[in-house]
This record gives structure tokens, C-alpha cells and sequence, in this order.
């Protein structure tokens, strides 16, 4: 666990974090904030790979064998960019909620 100095949170702002979250403890009020956050992003992200696999029809490492080392038009390739990019994302999303645990 990384340590760092104490942060004192002004009276107003540690007021609001607890009525926000609900939670009675300043950390615990602060994981559930970084918490939503990263639901957040993950339904992001969820959200752009299903319009994917709904628009070509098929899961992304289907879509990547098929267009991979082949010439692919400007549209195609953007969506595989993005798309890729977008899968990478959520991996790294499962080790963010294993590290706040």
C-alpha cells in the first residue's frame, strides 16, 4: 500500500465527499468516488465495443484476423484503432479495480 502525508481536506469539501458517497469514512468515501470513476470509464469503453461488434457483426480478435495485414480503407482502419484501443482500455480497467481493493 503506498503511503503518503496525511491530506487535510477542507471542512466544506470533506462535508460534500461524505454526503456524495454516503459513506462515514474519508477513504472509504474516496475509493467510492475512484470507484464510480472507473465504472464510469468502463461503460465508456463498453459502450464503443458493442457499437463495433454490432456494426462488423463479429468480436474484435474475429475482426482483427480478418483485416489484419490487409489493405483496409480509411473507415475500416479508424474503427480498428479505436476499437482496439477500446479493448486495451478495458483490460487495464480490471487491474485498476483489483488495485483499489
Amino acid at each position: 500500500m503506498a503511503t503518503s502525508d496525511n491530506v487535510v481536506l477542507p471542512k466544506k469539501l470533506h462535508k460534500e465527499l461524505i454526503n456524495i458517497t454516503k459513506k462515514g469514512d474519508t477513504v472509504d468515501a474516496i475509493k467510492e468516488l475512484i470507484n464510480r470513476e472507473i465504472i464510469r470509464k468502463k461503460n465508456k469503453y463498453m459502450f464503443i465495443v458493442k457499437n463495433f461488434e454490432k456494426k462488423y457483426k463479429i468480436k474484435f480478435e474475429e475482426f482483427e484476423k480478418a483485416y489484419k495485414n490487409k489493405r483496409m480503407n480509411y473507415e475500416i482502419e479508424k474503427d480498428y484503432f479505436e476499437w482496439d484501443m477500446a479493448t486495451t482500455v478495458l483490460e487495464d480497467i480490471e487491474e485498476e479495480f483489483k488495485a483499489i481493493e
